[in-house]
């Protein structure tokens, strides 16, 4: 696999451009409930084409951003989508801006083993720090991401996605050798 995207014996995470747009909407639209629950309506029909706008703001200095396509090695099907960017803020700053698992996974250890494959695929990069926000209201996810060894570091409220208000949580994990107080530092 190129070094823009990594691999397991299960399944395959890649670049996925924008002529994929068709594919990616479909794969969104046949798992809602992250909409449901972050915005509090199912995915708009131009939420694929708004995936590859997507970028840190502008005060925020990144050196990359990838979104990435996780499908199955052998069936191809579709499992999960990320979105990345590198250098967020400081060098060695990995931050997921978005990670998503296909609704009929959840349960199977999908998310753990996606995560651990991008967890090395990071420290490979050169990764010091992983960084990732997730609202409150996804209780779910905040356990899962405590669980795998993300810290909360902030909260911010009024933090807005669709039609709902929420307070983000920006959670980062250290990478072996590096602190939360570095990280602050950086």
């Amino acid at each position: 696999m190129a070094a823009s995207g990594f691999e397991t014996e299960e399944f395959i995470a890649y670049p996925v451009a924008p002529e994929a747009s068709a594919e990616v909407q479909a794969f969104i639209e046949s798992n809602p409930a992250y909409w449901l629950l972050t915005q509090g309506h199912p995915p708009p029909a131009d939420e694929a084409a708004k995936c590859f706008d997507w970028l840190p703001p502008a005060d925020m200095s990144y050196s990359e951003h990838l979104s990435l396509l996780v499908r199955h090695r052998s069936t191809q099907e579709i499992l999960g989508q990320l979105d990345i960017a590198a250098d967020l803020l400081a060098t060695g700053v990995y931050h997921l801006g978005f990670f998503m698992t296909a609704t009929r996974t959840h349960g199977s250890g999908l998310a753990h083993r996606l995560h651990e494959a991008y967890e090395r695929w990071t420290l490979e990069r050169g990764a010091r720090w992983l960084r990732l926000g997730v609202v409150a209201a996804n209780h779910r996810a905040e356990a899962f991401w405590r669980r795998v060894g993300y810290q909360e570091v902030k909260r911010r409220d009024d933090y807005v996605l669709g039609d709902l208000s929420h307070v983000l949580i920006t959670m980062v994990k250290p990478m072996p050798g590096e602190t939360l107080d570095k990280y602050l530092a950086a």
